[in-house]
């Protein structure tokens, strides 16, 4: 079974690749520890002492999975929208899957595309997979398995946790001719300078725009 990925907090806050020590790092820690009223105080001490978008982002998470805090899917999509504004590319994908689903929020499958596409412009794994689920199943994006593949081995690059399980599962089902046009499709999603956002390339491989 074609698995989307599961917000799990450890993946969602980048933490093997901080890339400067502060309060943040305290507090990505202290979730990795799993003491999360520590981490919730610290998140918030990083925001108001340096406005870390990361540390919006993970506060998100924290009230999406109810960590050190009574679940509250609004308030996850608030952090995340904040994080989204000031750069965070993780936000991106965890605003599209409440979007998707409907928590928080009212259920907008064009708002979830849209913060899709911005993750998969931006490098984001997980809007990657998910891309990927949907282009395998015909789900809103039509269904084109090489398509599915291209973006499930992009995540994988991009260290999705659910990616390596959907790209071997993907590859059961297709032929050899299939996978090498997901090669194809993934060489091109990658090229550098390219005159297109990964974005529009995927929909052009796809016979798709959303404005159509």
């Amino acid at each position: 079974m074609l698995r989307r990925i599961l917000v799990t907090f450890c993946l969602c806050l980048g933490l093997v690749q901080l890339a400067w020590s502060g309060t943040y790092d305290d507090a990505a820690a202290a979730a990795q520890n799993k003491q999360y009223d520590k981490a919730l105080v610290l998140f918030q001490k990083a925001i108001d002492e340096n406005d870390d978008a990361r540390a919006y982002n993970s506060l998100g998470t924290l009230y999406e999975m109810g960590l050190g805090v009574k679940q509250n899917y609004a308030a996850a999509v608030k952090y995340y929208t904040l994080a989204a504004q000031k750069g965070n590319v993780k936000a991106n994908g965890n605003l599209a899957v409440l979007y998707e689903r409907g928590l928080g929020v009212k259920q907008d499958w064009g708002k979830a595309l849209g913060y899709y596409f911005t993750g998969l412009n931006n490098g984001d794994g997980k809007s990657m997979n998910n891309l990927g689920v949907m282009a395998l199943n015909g789900e809103i994006l039509p269904q084109n398995i090489s398509v599915a593949w291209a973006l499930f081995a992009s995540a994988v690059n991009r260290h999705d946790r659910e990616a390596p399980h959907n790209l071997a599962v993907v590859e059961t089902r297709m032929t050899k001719a299939e996978i090498e046009q997901g090669k194809v499709v993934y060489k091109a999603l990658h090229q550098v300078n390219a005159k297109k956002p990964p974005m529009d390339i995927m929909l052009d491989y796809l016979g798709w725009h959303d404005n159509e």
